[in-house]
């Protein structure tokens, strides 16, 4: 058997184990230490099976967060959730006293080049807000081992206008994707309706907000958030 742990073929009994780790979503360690508790005692070769599984499972949601084209569709995060999972990762490969599977951090620091190409690209292009702050990119950039004096420009761009969270940036998106020609908003129960409008003041698309937390106060992150949105969504008020 090879001494890879990333290598090691999985037996048929551990395929379900294994492609469930691989798709883990948000919390791969944790999806990780049920299938443990629900395995019970496992060869060690077997737990290495697992754990190589988990590791994918984190380099996916990372790329995924690195993949321009995702920002605003409902899985992205951002950058600045890549840059936690890399340090989750590196904590865990740490602690197994593994390295990253050969050519991943060189794959990241290609993601995250094409990431900021685009975003130049969009920024150049108009675009009021930046899909990520400067400290964000810095902070990625140092995990994955990506010079960033080719973006220097981009870098600069990012850290002077304002950045929505994941939450105002599937906002903007799906409110931009309706070339609307005013926009209109109202606030009731706790959430904000903001809407993009027809040239006869018909909605084209509306999206909800919340305004509250989970208490029945208002929330002031959620408040900025909608505040933000509704400033950059680049139309009249109708």
């Amino acid at each position: 058997m090879t001494d890879d742990p990333y290598l090691r073929p999985t037996p048929p009994w551990l395929e379900d184990e294994v492609i469930m780790l691989d798709n883990s979503g948000e919390m791969p360690e944790v999806v990780l230490a049920e299938s443990l508790h629900h395995l019970g005692s496992l060869a060690p070769e077997d737990e290495d099976i697992l754990r190589a599984a988990t590791v994918r499972g984190y380099l996916k949601i990372i790329k995924r967060d690195l993949d321009h084209d995702n920002m605003g569709l409902p899985p992205f995060r951002g950058l600045g959730r890549a840059g936690q999972n890399l340090a989750r990762l590196s904590a865990f490969l740490d602690r197994l006293g593994w390295p990253p599977p050969a050519g991943a951090m060189l794959e990241l620091s290609q993601h995250l080049a094409h990431f900021l190409s685009a975003e130049q690209q969009s920024l150049a292009q108009g675009r009021a807000y930046a899909g990520g702050t400067r400290e964000q990119a810095e902070t990625t950039a140092r995990m994955v081992g990506l010079d960033l004096s080719p973006f220097q420009e981009v870098l600069a761009r990012m850290g002077a206008m304002p950045v929505p969270d994941f939450w105002g940036l599937r906002a903007l998106r799906r409110l931009g994707s309706a070339q609307g020609q005013t926009k209109r908003r109202r606030e009731t129960q706790g959430k904000a309706l903001l809407e993009v409008l027809d040239d006869r003041g018909q909605p084209l698309e509306a999206i909800e907000l919340p305004l509250r937390a989970a208490t029945d106060c208002e929330d002031p992150e959620c408040r900025e958030r909608v505040e933000l949105v509704w400033r950059l969504i680049p139309l009249p008020e109708a």
